[in-house]
């Protein structure tokens, strides 16, 4: 087996580790609030991260400009975005979760069209309507105008999609920082940082909740999502990502939303509408489109592995 093909495998199998975390914590925020969850997640995380991050300390960034830009990929990308992301799946179902994810590079070039100034193609403007209307048909479940903004599926899927605009600032932000640190390392250091929030706002949450009990379920799901999914998913992405192509990605992307809907839909035993699955299809189909046709960059961000 040649080494390109190894790091496709390995990036498939990081991909399917990301889509099992969307039934996973949809398991546990049906008992415990999403900041503690957060909290544990990532305290699990920090723990199993602590010997690799003392290790490569000398590494990590010490001007103050990326350090600057260090703290705001904290806050951008597992704070706020982690916050939003499952105070929205709570609201909402597994399936909305998978579909609306792959919208994130979409959100991400959009974003570097209006922020950076980067050229846009023809096809690339033909594939981010695509995947705005398939959004539209997710977050709102069919074509007709959006309902009240209460507290369900609607406000659950705007707050995902909230969480992918934070998300894809991450990206830019981290655009400097990744390119001249290794990315596994600044993906530990902001992880490891962001319980500076998640402690006092996930201790908060069960004092509120008159604390939840603690049951197998819910230790299994924050053992998944703190050693599987943000451990072993990201150094398998950055390990995939340092030994493939570019263009060798696009069809990997169908793979969380695919497996992650499989997922909600055995597991969890959700029925998505044929709207639902519409949208669906047209955000993959946008993001392939604009995947394949935008030039790649030299230095461009490793540190979007999608959700998680």
């Amino acid at each position: 087996m040649t080494s390109q093909r190894r790091a496709l495998l390995i990036l498939a199998g990081a991909n399917c580790l990301f889509a099992g975390s969307y039934v996973t914590a949809k398991l546990a925020l049906s008992t415990w609030p999403f900041a503690s969850l957060n909290m544990v997640r990532f305290s699990v995380a920090a723990v199993v991260l602590a010997p690799y991050l003392w290790r490569h300390r000398r590494l990590l960034p010490r001007g103050r400009s990326d350090q600057a830009r260090l703290a705001a990929m904290c806050a951008l990308g597992f704070i706020g975005n982690k916050a939003f992301e499952y105070w929205g799946l709570s609201l909402s179902t597994a399936t909305d979760m998978a579909l609306l994810i792959g919208a994130e590079a979409l959100v991400t070039v959009l974003l570097s069209i209006l922020i950076l100034g980067e050229r846009i193609r023809s096809f690339e403007t033909v594939g981010l309507v695509l995947g705005g209307c398939g959004i539209y048909l997710v977050v709102v479940g069919g074509l007709r105008l959006p309902g009240g903004f209460g507290a369900g599926q609607l406000l659950g899927n705007l707050l995902i999609v909230l969480s992918l605009v934070l998300e894809a600032f991450f990206t830019i932000v981290g655009k400097t920082v990744v390119a001249r640190y290794p990315p596994f390392l600044v993906t530990a250091a902001v992880v490891t940082g962001s319980l500076v929030a998640w402690w006092p706002a996930g201790l908060t949450a069960l004092a509120v909740r008159h604390w939840p009990g603690l049951t197998w379920g819910v230790v299994a799901a924050a053992l998944y999502l703190g050693v599987v999914t943000t451990v072993m998913g990201y150094w398998a992405w950055f390990y995939g990502l340092q030994r493939v192509m570019p263009g060798a990605l696009a069809p990997l992307l169908f793979i969380q939303p695919l497996v992650g809907t499989a997922l909600a839909i055995v597991i969890r035993g959700e029925r998505p509408g044929a709207a639902t699955l519409l949208g669906g299809l047209l955000v993959l189909a946008g993001v392939v489109l604009v995947v394949t046709t935008r030039q790649p960059l030299a230095d461009a961000p490793p540190a979007a592995a999608g959700g998680g």
